[in-house]
């Protein structure tokens, strides 16, 4: 049983209770708690995830900025990006305005032989290659004063046993101490701060360090301290969280789909049988919590001010 809510929330519980639903023994010719985190990385990369973006509620939605720099036509995906997939990408000016850029298709911005054809100047854009995006034309590429803004959905931090990650007990200026310090770590490793609460976001990514001394407990000296940060919070390796990123009411769902797993690999017909009955059940409650993220009714507003309801005796106005 879990010391406190946040505990409850640490990959080692929810492995421990995949051990418990399954009535998995623990020895040494079963599966052990790294192997069930491996399980349950799978399950929230295939099962959880597309699950959550179907609900169609932008639980994952983030922006990226990259500034444009002169000459350079191609830009990487961001590498948190789901799936390497880009809901959108916008040129950002000084003010925070998103501009709109054209998603071509390679067809359009060809030169039609033997005519020099130029493309018309709605071809301004971007388009994709592989694993980037590239600005056409050459007009875009100095636009050194605007930002490059990718709008994509951010994967969550792949699942590591909190014995891989430190928490935080203090911070003294820079200098953060940990619950544990791997000796492993060096100067050259970049972290996340994974928040212990609800929602679980990371407050800060690849978080560099200029000093460390490790142990149980151990020191960081991070090089800026990121807005937010507190004790309690965990420092995890970047990209890799002990916490699930995603709804504590999914964990149940979690739990079921790597007790199936392992039900399967131990052939218990009867308990995957059961558990799939319940990730079903599941399934369904988890999608009635998670859609609509705001309950209320929107507010339509109707415009009475135009043209032709002035012209045939509207009475303007907003309602």
């Amino acid at each position: 049983m879990a010391a406190n809510f946040a505990s409850g929330c640490l990959v080692d519980s929810l492995a421990a209770e995949v051990n418990l639903h399954a009535l998995n023994p623990v020895s040494n010719n079963t599966f052990q708690l790294s192997d069930i985190v491996t399980l349950m990385g799978c399950n929230m990369s295939l099962n959880i995830v597309p699950l959550m973006k179907a609900v169609g509620q932008d639980y994952f939605v983030m922006n990226v900025d990259v500034p444009i720099v002169a000459g350079q036509s191609a830009y990487t995906v961001p590498p948190r990006a789901i799936g390497n997939a880009i809901r959108d990408v916008v040129l950002l000016d000084a003010s925070g305005n998103e501009i709109a850029l054209n998603n071509l298709a390679r067809e359009y911005i060809k030169i039609q032989f033997p005519f020099n054809f130029i493309p018309s100047i709605w071809s301004f854009g971007q388009y994709m290659t592989a694993n980037e995006v590239n600005l056409y034309n050459t007009f875009i590429q100095s636009y050194t004063a605007y930002t490059l803004r990718f709008i994509t959905e951010r994967r969550p931090g792949a699942l590591t046993l909190s014995t891989n990650c430190g928490q935080i007990t203090s911070i003294v200026g820079n200098v953060v101490h940990l619950s544990f310090v791997d000796s492993g770590w060096s100067t050259a490793t970049t972290f996340d701060l994974i928040n212990q609460n609800p929602p679980f976001q990371s407050l800060g990514d690849n978080l560099t360090i200029t000093a460390i001394s490790a142990g149980t407990p151990g020191t960081i000296t991070l090089s800026s301290l990121p807005s937010g940060i507190a004790v309690g919070q965990w420092i995890c390796p970047a990209m890799m969280s002990c916490i699930p990123q995603i709804p504590y009411e999914f964990f149940p769902l979690l739990i079921e789909h790597t007790v199936a797993d392992i039900a399967r690999a131990l052939d218990m017909s009867q308990l995957l049988a059961a558990t799939n009955a319940s990730i079903e059940k599941f399934e369904a409650n988890a999608l009635k919590l998670a859609r609509p993220r705001i309950a209320g009714s929107p507010k339509v507003i109707i415009n009475k001010d135009g043209f032709n309801h002035r012209l045939f005796g509207g009475g303007g106005g907003w309602r």
